[in-house]
């Protein structure tokens, strides 16, 4: 078959459709293969669903490790990877072969942009950790007994404030201490406040590289980016939050033990519609919290975390069981389940990867049937409940900076990492 060409505007797909019609008017007759391509492609891929073409997404990789294959290193074209993908369907269909295919899910409008926000939310906060991470370092070469004085991190909004009014160390050397103390106050770090003497002593003597000009201008400039990309940061969450308000799946998801609005939304763009999984296990699979066989020949060695599934919503899923196994936050039924496992000899990242799995079957329950998580229902059917225990029925509010330092500290899409290592991140 010859290739063809189309926009996918209003001209363009009614080209596309009549090119299609003319082999069958029946969209079960189809089967249509993909790559994922991002928000320029979401309205033809909208379009095809909508009308009951059976649409399935292919691996970008499954189609560069399948071109290599039968061309060798020949220039990716748009032609030459719509006949591999034509190739890989008929394969799919008449012998078996995956390469990592799977169907796409009709997803509505508002969740398509609830997710684009969620998306959009994730970029700004890598842009925040990188601009945080280039301040601290410049921090580190020009006056570096300054993370002794800020324990936490010498990025954060009371040594911005600081940064912004003092650029040198020479220059905080050099101030009335009482002026420092109350810039330190108007950054509500009180405590650092009635120790502005000390801090001056630290400058006078520090051991830091001296600050050219073009340095100075350069820490200015970075806190001011990230006070731009923060506010905006909040802005988006604020606007994220009032979105999924009044959604009806928000009261459900956030029933659970831990909640948080950014989880809130990532959840129900990921989701969509409940109704569009038929089983626990296919929402699992969806999420990507299940487990499948690591083979090396032909010897099956062990089980490990699928590398499947939508990213933003395995890692939320992945956050809020790390936090629930943190024993800052009150005694539930997964940390419980999550002892009971690790009393029995399983790895803790294992356990922790059941855990996650289990919870996504709990959310589908909850989501199939709309009924807010109940705790001590749960609690009997996993044997955990004794007649003298209350369990408490209120969610604990996550913090947006919590959030971030598990986001930032543990790659949850990857492989859960080691218990040690998520306790010291908590």
């Amino acid at each position: 078959m010859k290739p063809i060409h189309f926009a996918s505007d209003a001209i363009g797909l009614g080209r596309f459709q009549r090119y299609l019609d003319r082999h069958s008017p029946h969209p079960g007759d189809f089967l249509i293969l993909l790559e994922p391509t991002g928000s320029y492609g979401l309205t033809a891929l909208l379009y095809l669903l909508g009308k009951g073409y059976r649409v399935l997404q292919v691996d970008n990789r499954a189609v560069k490790d399948y071109r290599e294959k039968i061309f060798g290193s020949e220039t990716k074209t748009d032609d030459t990877d719509a006949r591999l993908m034509a190739r890989m369907g008929f394969l799919h269909e008449l012998v078996g072969e995956e390469f990592s295919i799977q169907p796409v899910l009709l997803m509505n409008s508002d969740a398509s942009a609830l997710r684009g926000m969620v998306h959009d939310l994730a970029k700004l906060q890598k842009e925040i950790t990188r601009r945080r991470n280039q301040l601290q370092q410049l921090a580190a070469v020009t006056f570096p007994e300054l993370k002794t004085f800020f324990k936490g991190s010498t990025a954060a909004p009371a040594a911005r404030a600081l940064l912004e009014h003092f650029a040198s160390p020479q220059h905080l050397a050099a101030a009335p201490t009482e002026h420092v103390a109350d810039v330190l106050r108007s950054a509500h770090a009180y405590s650092h406040a009635a120790r502005a003497a000390e801090l001056q002593a630290m400058a006078r003597t520090t051991s830091g590289v001296p600050t050219l000009t073009h340095h100075q201008w350069r820490q200015g400039w970075l806190i001011k980016q990230l006070e731009l990309l923060e506010n905006a940061r909040q802005d988006l969450v604020d606007q994220v939050a009032h979105a999924t308000a009044t959604h009806p799946y928000a009261r459900i998801i956030e029933s659970l033990p831990v909640k948080s609005p950014i989880w809130t939304a990532t959840l129900i763009g990921a989701i969509g519609d409940i109704g569009r999984f038929t089983t626990a296990s296919q929402f699992k699979a969806y999420l990507g919290w299940y487990p499948q066989l690591s083979r090396s020949g032909s010897s099956t060695d062990s089980s490990e975390l699928a590398k499947r599934g939508v990213r933003p919503a395995r890692n939320v899923l992945g956050q809020m069981t790390v936090i629930m196994l943190s024993s800052t936050i009150r005694s539930n039924p997964f940390r419980d389940v999550y002892q009971r496992l690790t009393t029995r000899g399983m790895r803790p990242a294992a356990a922790l990867g059941h855990v996650a799995g289990k919870l996504s079957v709990v959310l589908y329950g909850m989501l199939k049937t709309m009924t807010p998580y109940d705790e001590r229902k749960h609690r009997e059917q996993l044997g955990l409940l004794t007649a003298a225990e209350q369990p408490s029925s209120t969610p604990v509010e996550v913090a947006l900076e919590l959030v971030d330092l598990v986001d930032q500290q543990t790659d949850l899409a990857e492989e859960p990492t080691n218990t040690d290592d998520l306790r010291r991140v908590l």
